[in-house]
């Protein structure tokens, strides 16, 4: 894949875009390439690392998918994948329009009133802030339709897949804007590969950096802990940090009545 470079630091990222074309744009990715949960549960070498995916395809047979969806979302804590995140990304905007490209749920979800305010807010926080418009707005519905449950939309600086792709995204933004050159930076290599084939139906050229800097993060979970974890998300709809998770099982507590 001639288009694609794997990298696993921000050094690597830094050499690669010291020589990119001057009108180019760049897309970052969110989860597990800037930020990335503190559990063991979500590391790379952990079994239980696609325990959200997983929940997200069962979506129809989990009752109040979007509550338990919401509540694990806003109960889960993160930490960045690096810690020259948030320098890197202040100089890449001096240079590059620089937006962060998030597979989402859009809007109301369950708990949380509006998905792209709190994904902003918990990138803001951690000092993650990116081009603040599109085309001259800072917040806009991207694709919408009847059949899908969730629009993909454009919130000061982050575009949201909703119901899309990334891939379908980026080629709206290719047929409003033409710009010089894409530049996608995703931990996901189906996520390169369908931008990539979208640039090309637009005839825009594509730079995509698989970034697997995730992995250098240490954490294998234990797997009483790690089950303990999921059955307690899956059946109390609150999601236990793994110092939390160890302390109720070594009290005895064992899994609560179905509320």
């Amino acid at each position: 894949m001639h288009h694609i470079r794997s990298v696993s630091t921000l050094k690597e990222i830094k050499d690669f875009l010291s020589s990119i074309e001057e009108n180019s744009i760049i897309f970052l990715d969110v989860d597990d390439t800037l930020i990335t949960p503190i559990s063991k549960v979500f590391r790379f070498r952990s079994p239980y690392r696609t325990l959200i995916d997983d929940i997200k395809r069962d979506r129809e047979r989990i009752p109040h998918f979007e509550t338990l969806l919401s509540r694990w979302r806003l109960q889960r804590q993160t930490q960045l994948v690096s810690e020259e995140w948030v320098g890197f990304i202040k100089e890449l905007k001096e240079k590059f329009p620089l937006y962060a490209l998030t597979q989402m749920e859009t809007g109301p979800l369950g708990d949380i009133p509006l998905m792209e305010k709190w994904r902003h807010k918990e990138l803001t926080e951690k000092g993650l802030e990116f081009t603040l418009t599109y085309c001259g707005q800072n917040k806009e519905v991207i694709l919408s339709s009847p059949s899908k449950p969730y629009d993909a939309t454009f919130y000061k600086g982050i575009f949201s897949t909703g119901s899309y792709s990334k891939g379908e995204i980026i080629r709206q933004y290719c047929l409003r804007k033409n710009p010089g050159k894409v530049v996608l930076i995703d931990d996901r290599a189906e996520h390169l590969n369908d931008v990539y084939n979208a640039c090309c139906d637009c005839s825009v050229p594509f730079s995509g950096i698989f970034f697997k800097g995730e992995r250098l993060i240490a954490g294998v979970p234990d797997t009483t802990v790690a089950e303990f974890q999921k059955d307690h998300l899956l059946s109390q709809y609150e999601w236990l940090e793994d110092e939390e998770a160890e302390r109720k099982i070594r009290e005895g507590s064992g899994f609560f009545s179905l509320k």
